[in-house]
């Protein structure tokens, strides 16, 4: 990716920016190299010295730190208020982010173009979302993710990846880009047969060969509109190569690989192991992280891979857990100093029957009372809960 380097005035950095270096480039004045996120105003005083007027930033690189406000620990019923409240944006966004990817893939399914100007829009709106309440965000993603899989996919594959390029720094415009790519990353499955798409036995080599075509059938699709950035096609057509080389379609590996083929292959692979199939029941989000942890010598890059496992946490919230004491609970908000320990709305008895709903935050638990962990993650299935149902708990 290209950096858009800027030279702005010492008294001009804020947290949040990327400092490249400072000097002038002089035998008096050498460049000195900076090259981190400013994180405080301490930082400055830190590593930029006092004599020092200007220096070098990475205007497009992004450190998204937080509000003090948002930053302050939060009760279990505060993160159920705040969850609430902005639920009815959230599913606002993602709705209308469903209906454009059950547009774009029709489509393509009936020959049309992808209409680039439609999906900007939708991509800034989920960029917003995550920023103004991340937990509703991927509550949602949970939520809607039993259903409709070919349009969910997209959807959850967007956020996913956002979420991650986020926690690297990117800055609006690649964040932009990478939205765009992830949310075309599978647009070539329009192209194959609906028998084979959805098939819900085992494919055929023939078959398989066949679904092995769609990240070029996608480039194919998306070199359609003019002037689309490169990193952007490099998205769509390598989302399915892999780290060591035995991906496809073209087999590359390591750092041949675009970096936001690298982040939508995690968004995608987690999404899909989490996912109802047709072929397949829904796996929980800590056996499919377990994995894919597995696999990430082989698939994924490992520094990715390391920085999705602590942001999605191993109970992302809008997930189900069962608790130690045998009542089921839906996962409000992770908590980053304890991640087996979430801010919970209990909702159901060991009976598996509807209690009144309590909240708790886990992490707290120690200090005030009996320690509750959670003992597991249930399929929502053998509950008999719908789950596209259960935002109707959380208002």
């Amino acid at each position: 990716m290209t950096e858009e380097l800027k030279i702005i005035a010492k008294k001009d950095i804020k947290p949040g920016m990327f400092v490249q270096s400072y000097g002038a480039g002089t035998f008096r004045d050498p460049f000195v190299k900076v090259e981190r996120f400013i994180e405080s105003f301490e930082d400055i005083i830190k590593y930029i010295p006092d004599d020092i007027e200007k220096v070098e930033i990475v205007a497009d690189k992004i450190l998204w730190t937080e509000s003090p406000e948002s930053k302050k620990q939060s009760t279990a019923d505060e993160a159920a208020a705040s969850l609430s409240a902005a639920l009815p944006e959230s599913s606002r966004i993602h709705e209308e982010a469903l209906s454009y990817a059950r547009k774009f893939i029709g489509d393509v399914r009936n020959g049309k173009s992808v209409r680039l100007e439609e999906a900007e829009p939708m991509v800034g709106s989920i960029i917003d979302s995550l920023s103004t309440n991340l937990p509703a965000a991927v509550t949602l993603a949970f939520l809607k993710k039993f259903d409709e899989y070919t349009y969910t996919h997209c959807i959850n594959g967007n956020l996913f990846s956002l979420l991650l390029g986020k926690d690297l720094g990117f800055g609006l415009k690649e964040l932009y880009k990478l939205g765009l790519a992830a949310m075309f990353h599978d647009v070539g499955k329009g192209r194959i047969p609906s028998q084979v798409l959805n098939k819900p036995g085992k494919l055929t080599n023939g078959e398989f060969k066949l679904m092995k075509e769609h990240p070029m059938l996608g480039l194919t699709e998306l070199r359609k509109i003019k002037g689309l950035d490169l990193s952007i096609l490099r998205g769509v057509v390598e989302h399915h190569e892999r780290v060591d080389g035995k991906g496809y379609p073209r087999g590359l590996g390591g750092d041949k690989i675009h970096p936001f083929a690298k982040i939508i292959a995690i968004a995608d692979v987690y999404d899909a192991l989490t996912s109802v199939r047709v072929y397949k029941k829904v796996m929980t989000p800590a056996k499919a992280l377990s994995l894919m942890f597995k696999w990430k010598s082989s698939d994924f890059d490992t520094d990715y891979l390391d920085r999705f496992i602590r942001i999605m946490g191993i109970y992302p919230p809008g997930t189900l857990v069962q608790l130690e004491d045998g009542r089921f609970a839906l996962v409000l908000e992770t908590n980053e100093s304890s991640s087996l320990m979430p801010k919970v709305k209990v909702l159901y008895s060991k009976a598996k029957k509807p209690v009144p709903a309590e909240c708790i935050d886990l992490a707290a638990q120690g200090s005030g009372g009996k320690e509750i962990k959670v003992l597991r993650q249930p399929d929502p299935s053998e509950l008999g809960i719908d789950m596209q149902q259960l935002a109707r708990f959380l208002v």
